[in-house]
């Protein structure tokens, strides 16, 4: 299972949400369709992705899980387990906690989900109770946002019982369904530009043709020619980026996205160009960003603000933040050489601040 850091679908997800920057979702690569909250964030397999044809059914799947997080469902359930667990399992569970506070699940938690894939299905189980909770959150919020539950009813009755590992728990009485169905709409959902730039990133199935194949080109180290202008060239580009081909202007890729997109991982990308490129007209823009809480929760951000400040020749700062980012691995060497090599009493208040406390 590996759990991906992507600013964009991130974005549209946090746009779902009305801004709220106390939890967030992320996309997970994995062939079963699925949709999981743990701690206050949400994620979705590339499999249910893939499968969801209608933008509505995604949006009523989020706030189906969001309803969890309301109802602090995954709160209740993590005591639950961490009473009847060993230490070897609570050890577990605390990485896979730690690696989503610290905003950076690529790393903690892919690694914890591939030790203990039962401990996940614990956290991912909801009880009838719950579900229903989360059942009446849902619908409340397709009332209130007026969405067609055409697409989610054919979802649900189309999956087949061997993939339906999303609906396996919940419970389908007939009131619920035909709530439901008293929802749908004989008109088909028109899917956002995004929605479908997600489709075709994770299942090469987007109603846009063009979305598809540049994804599919650019697996193959192939950059396609878009006419498509319903996104940004930013997001095509940033893309591009990303696999390492094309002589593009990355910069104003980044100043682009940055205007458009207050996605906290993709300021850390945005700043470690800038540092790795010396573009020191820039240098402002990340010092200015130290004090931002939602970079401060990325795992990157102790380990960014050592690179930057030894870009700016302040070696004490900058084993200060090294120290600080080695101190959440198991790198002992690199604790040692950074943690006894500066000077405390330089450090400002404001700094201090920022340390791990172990």
């Amino acid at each position: 299972m590996e759990i991906v850091r992507d600013p964009i679908a991130e974005d549209y997800f946090y746009n779902l949400s009305n801004n709220d920057k106390n939890f967030q979702s992320y996309i997970v690569f994995d062939n079963k369709p699925n949709a999981f909250v743990i701690e206050n964030n949400i994620y979705f397999t590339s499999e249910l992705i893939k499968l969801i044809e209608d933008e509505d059914t995604l949006k009523s799947i989020y706030y189906h899980e969001l309803g969890h997080i309301e109802h602090n469902h995954y709160a209740s359930k993590k005591i639950k387990i961490l009473d009847a667990s060993k230490s070897n399992s609570l050890n577990n569970l605390l990485s896979i906690g730690l690696a989503v506070l610290s905003g950076d699940p690529s790393i903690g938690i892919a690694s914890s989900l591939a030790i203990n894939q039962k401990l996940l299905s614990e956290l991912s189980y909801n009880s009838i109770k719950f579900e229903i909770q989360a059942d009446d959150f849902m619908i409340s919020k397709i009332k209130e946002r007026n969405l067609n539950t055409k697409g989610l009813i054919n979802f649900i009755e189309e999956l087949p019982d061997n993939q339906n590992v999303y609906f396996a728990t919940h419970p389908r009485n007939e009131d619920r369904i035909n709530i439901l169905k008293n929802l749908a709409r004989k008109d088909s959902a028109i899917n956002s530009p995004e929605f479908n730039w997600i489709k075709a990133k994770y299942g090469k199935n987007s109603q846009i043709d063009d979305f598809n194949e540049f994804f599919i080109n650019l697996e193959k180290g192939i950059v396609s020619q878009i006419e498509e202008k319903s996104v940004p060239n930013s997001y095509f580009n940033y893309e591009i980026y990303k696999k390492g081909i094309g002589q593009l202007n990355n910069e104003e890729m980044f100043q682009e996205l940055y205007s458009i997109n207050d996605n906290s991982f993709l300021k850390i990308e945005y700043f470690n160009y800038i540092i790795d490129n010396q573009l020191s007209d820039l240098y402002e823009l990340i010092e200015k960003n130290k004090q931002n809480k939602a970079i401060q929760k990325e795992y990157y951000f102790h380990y960014i603000y050592g690179k930057y400040y030894a870009k700016r020749n302040n070696l004490n700062l900058s084993n200060f933040y090294f120290c600080q980012f080695f101190k959440s691995t198991n790198l002992s060497q690199k604790i040692d050489y950074y943690c006894n090599n500066y000077d405390k009493n330089k450090i400002s208040n404001l700094d201090n601040s920022y340390a791990l406390s172990n």
